[in-house]
């Protein structure tokens, strides 16, 4: 869990750049970097088959296009902005706190699945994706 807390700090520090057209690839790619490092530890084949842990970063990249670029969230930036003190804080705070917190999930549930002997082969996308919004349903 060290890598992947430490791939959230990475993460969070991508989501920072305020351009989405630059962001929103990194954030993939250091999601994918983290896939990557973790497969190494271990010990599976990281180019056994790719397509799984691609999808699942570029969610995360796609999340970060969402946050940045969606009408909701821009008005909703523009008015956050004016709460004294602590508005401009919280709107640059949020979105990388955000995406942290879903690459700590991926990083999480890909750690889970390979103590348990899994492959990227055997990674099942529609159970990650099911089981983060199970998360944040009971976290809330």
């Amino acid at each position: 869990m060290e890598c992947v807390r430490f791939y959230c700090a990475v993460t969070a520090g991508a989501a920072v750049v305020p351009a989405w057209w630059i962001s929103s690839p990194t954030v993939a790619a250091v999601q994918l970097k983290m896939l990557a490092e973790l497969s190494q530890l271990y010990r599976v084949d990281f180019a056994q088959d790719v397509t799984r842990p691609i999808l699942a970063s570029l969610s995360g990249g796609g999340l970060s296009m969402l946050l940045s670029r969606h009408p909701a969230s821009l008005v909703l930036k523009s008015w956050v902005v004016t709460i004294p003190v602590i508005g401009v804080p919280l709107r640059f705070g949020a979105g990388p706190a955000i995406l942290a917190g879903y690459t700590y999930l991926l990083g999480r549930a890909f750690t889970q699945h390979y103590d348990t002997g899994g492959t990227y082969l055997s990674f099942d996308y529609k159970r990650f994706v099911t089981g983060m919004f199970e998360s944040v349903r009971t976290a809330a």
